[in-house]
């Protein structure tokens, strides 16, 4: 787990006690530092952070778990922070899961896990303080859609079909994917990921999506290894709209 001092380096916009100068008096300061302290009264902990750029009002993201929480499948519940000081991203609250075999966060879609969003003009942490208290009750809607997702078998054209839907998020409309990309996109990186089940599928497709590596054609022809996503907001789109997909498939 991260300890403040680390925090402070990997993620100093946590720490902010203001909002950019750049924003009207119309926008109000939300202080992801009261969040997170207000989490850890409740039994979560720290695991990572991360946040776009240097600054002090980039926008962050902070996932947190708790030991009292069973786990859903292979997986660890979280509880995700994403906040911003600069107006690049409102604050939220949403669930996510943290897959033990190869530490790969995912981000579940508000139609499992009701999310909390406030937007800059307003904050009372009573409201926060509720959301924590029942984050846990939140946990039966995923762990069913996890089972589904483990028990629904696919075809090989299925496969392919949820494959190809995917890449229309990732890439757009206009690519097209080659039987050579097909194979490398479907192909897991490790042992525990290879099966025909649903949610073997999608995290394998995900992980490709969001960690990159795998090797594509540009437009032009031109062999590439397909670069993984850093940007916070991207990732967390992608997370949810392959889950989104996956559930369409169950």
């Amino acid at each position: 787990m991260i300890n403040l001092n680390d925090l402070k380096n990997t993620t100093p916009s946590v720490f902010a006690t203001s909002a950019s100068p750049k924003m009207s008096d119309k926008y109000v300061f939300v202080p992801t530092l009261d969040i997170l302290e207000n989490f850890e009264r409740e039994g979560w902990q720290l695991a990572s952070a991360k946040q776009v750029g240097k600054g002090l009002h980039s926008v962050h993201e902070l996932r947190l778990r708790n030991g009292q929480l069973p786990k859903v499948g292979d997986t660890l519940v979280e509880a995700v922070i994403r906040n911003s000081h600069n107006g690049m991203a409102t604050f939220r609250v949403s669930a996510g899961l943290h897959r033990l075999v190869c530490s790969n966060g995912l981000t579940v879609p508000t139609a499992l896990s009701e999310s909390f969003n406030l937007r800059h003009s307003r904050f009372d942490l009573d409201e926060v303080k509720k959301l924590t208290e029942s984050f846990a009750g939140r946990l039966p809607k995923i762990e069913t859609s996890v089972q589904r997702m483990m028990e629904r078998e696919l075809s090989t054209d299925e496969k392919v079909d949820f494959l190809r839907k995917s890449a229309e998020v990732r890439f757009g409309k206009e690519k097209v994917l080659k039987d050579m990309e097909i194979v490398g996109l479907l192909t897991p990186n490790r042992m525990e990921d290879e099966g025909d089940d649903m949610w073997k599928v999608f995290n394998v497709v995900q992980e490709k999506f969001v960690r990159g590596g795998v090797e594509m054609t540009t437009q032009r022809g031109r062999r590439t290894k397909l670069r993984g996503l850093q940007n916070i907001m991207a990732v967390n789109q992608i997370n949810t709209k392959l889950w989104e997909l996956a559930e369409e498939m169950i």
